[in-house]
């Protein structure tokens, strides 16, 4: 199975807490959430009418992110980032974008993202920001 999903990569959030008399509450960012359900509503449309996948899954994860100016402006870059083939060796960290779009796929493709046992993951630079995912059920 595979999706690409027209959405720039974020990564997930911290939790942030907040003081309320002598409680302390955790809550998400707005824009994390904001940013979930628009990549669920996109997950949900192309993966409709399919059935959730259970048992053990491989995963191959794109993640094609923006680059700054500074890369963008330098000519020599310029094919590169066509051919999507500068890696991205910055901050945030490759996990964080994985789990905020395993938190997306959760109840739609599979049931938990537990199940992911293999995972092959990248982020590159690209003028056309997307998320590429395959998903496939590993056969014991």
């Amino acid at each position: 199975m595979k999706l690409t999903l027209n959405i720039e990569p974020k990564p997930q959030s911290r939790p942030r807490f907040a003081r309320r008399g002598s409680f302390t509450t955790t809550y998400e960012d707005k824009g994390m959430k904001v940013w979930r359900n628009h990549c669920q509503l996109l997950i949900a449309n192309q993966y409709m009418g399919q059935p959730i996948l259970e048992g053990a899954l491989r995963a191959k994860l794109r993640f094609y992110i923006k680059p700054p100016q500074y890369i963008s402006k330098i000519k020599k870059n310029q094919q590169a980032l066509l051919d999507e083939i500068i890696p991205v060796d910055k901050k945030p960290d490759i996990d964080n974008y994985e789990k905020a779009l395993y938190d997306s796929m959760s109840g739609v493709v599979f049931k938990d993202d537990g199940q992911i046992a293999l995972h092959d993951v990248g982020k590159f630079y690209s003028l056309n920001p997307r998320i590429e995912v395959e998903i496939e059920k590993i056969n014991k």
